[in-house]
């Protein structure tokens, strides 16, 4: 597969043969140890897809953006955005870096085979595709894609889809919290970890939950233990754009 790119109003095919996620690392990791210890080994695995499912009419990208931000360091970005609601420069200030960002709107019902054929390509570190009510067989094609390419797939999934079939290494539920003028929050739960358990004493597992904070004024995000589970004292880390 070949992937054509236009930088600087000039047409290039991109190497599939690049440095791959999944040669560099088996683990993603965002930034925020909060978030980041709900996952078994302290990250997002390499060849395989992740949910986030929201609660909202529109889907909540601050995760998804952070995962992607990870993501670039070790190859292409694509966002599959057929809705056009995708918005760069937000993503970019959130240290989304466009240079490795490659936005896809295929026509009418390409989209599901585009991000197939994306999650698939080796030089493709993540692809971030809305993803509807779909078939078993759907899912799992979209699975062994990202198993073969080495690299994450999130998909962005309505809070119905809760009991919509799936074939994903985790899988996240998110919600708005009570903000402030400037600062946002998001209510982020891990509701499904493949081989997890449920939550042990002081360990992140299905069923903890993070804050997600953002500052509109800076950019500045941070994730927050949620109260239930902190212990001594939160745990807070941010990453600024």
């Amino acid at each position: 597969m070949q992937i054509i790119t236009s930088v600087d109003g000039m047409l290039r095919t991109l190497s599939t043969s690049q440095t791959t996620f999944a040669k560099k690392s088996r683990s993603l990791f965002c930034g925020l140890p909060a978030l980041d210890a709900l996952l078994p080994a302290g990250g997002f695995c390499g060849g395989a897809i992740h949910e986030v499912l929201s609660s909202t009419k529109m889907p909540a990208l601050l995760l998804p953006i952070l995962m992607a931000r990870a993501a670039a360091e070790h190859g292409w970005v694509v966002w599959c955005d057929q809705s056009r609601q995708f918005f760069p420069p937000a993503a970019a200030a959130l240290g989304l870096p466009l240079e490795k960002l490659l936005v896809l709107r295929p026509e009418g019902r390409d989209e599901l085979w585009a991000a197939g054929e994306c999650l698939a390509c080796r030089g493709i570190s993540a692809c971030v595709m809305p993803l509807g009510r779909v078939g078993r067989v759907a899912v799992r094609r979209l699975q062994l894609a990202a198993e073969r390419g080495g690299g994450i797939g999130i998909a962005l999934r309505p809070a119905a889809a809760v009991g919509w079939p799936y074939a994903a290494a985790t899988r996240w539920m998110v919600r708005p919290a009570t903000g402030e003028r400037m600062i946002q929050r998001w209510h982020v739960e891990l509701i499904h970890g493949h081989g997890l358990r449920q939550a042990q004493s002081g360990q992140g597992r299905v069923g903890q939950s993070v804050l997600l904070e953002m500052s509109h004024e800076t950019n500045r995000v941070c994730a927050i233990e949620a109260v239930g589970h902190r212990q001594d004292s939160p745990q807070v880390a941010s990453a600024s754009a």
